[in-house]
């Protein structure tokens, strides 16, 4: 086992905390408002999670408002206390080899040990109510928010 993946291994438990609290509240929010603006969670060094938000000047804020605000908020916060991991969830759209484009949820994870990975999962309205969710997938990423 390499060390990029002897690391990933070591830090999937926080990774697991904070994406999976991310994608159940997008989903939430999803069912509620049909979209989300782009929202955080952050794993304290005592394992304790945090959501984390940010607010725009007005009702009509976009996810391109609020995604800077949202880094720079988080970048304060790791300056703030310390902090193991952080994750942001965002609604995006994604074109998988050989398939349509489709939205899907992702959230990007950043670990202080240095790893970044972001997690996709694939959805579709129903027809008549809901969602469809397809199954999370993950690529390596490059860091956003660069809280380290």
């Amino acid at each position: 086992m390499d060390d990029k993946q002897a690391l990933y291994t070591e830090i999937k438990p926080d990774m697991q905390a904070v994406s999976s609290s991310l994608f159940d509240l997008s989903k939430q929010l999803l069912h509620t408002q049909g979209d989300f603006l782009p929202h955080a969670a952050v794993l304290t060094a005592e394992s304790k999670l945090e959501l984390v938000g940010a607010k725009g000047d007005n009702e009509l804020t976009t996810a391109l408002e609020i995604l800077p605000l949202l880094h720079g908020g988080l970048r304060g916060l790791a300056k703030q206390k310390i902090l193991s991991a952080i994750g942001i969830a965002e609604s995006v759209i994604i074109t998988r080899p050989g398939q349509s484009a489709t939205k899907a949820i992702k959230v990007l994870f950043e670990h202080r040990r240095g790893i970044t990975v972001a997690l996709y999962m694939p959805y579709k309205r129903k027809l008549l109510k809901g969602y469809v969710y397809d199954p999370i997938f993950s690529i390596l990423a490059d860091p956003e928010v660069n809280a380290w």
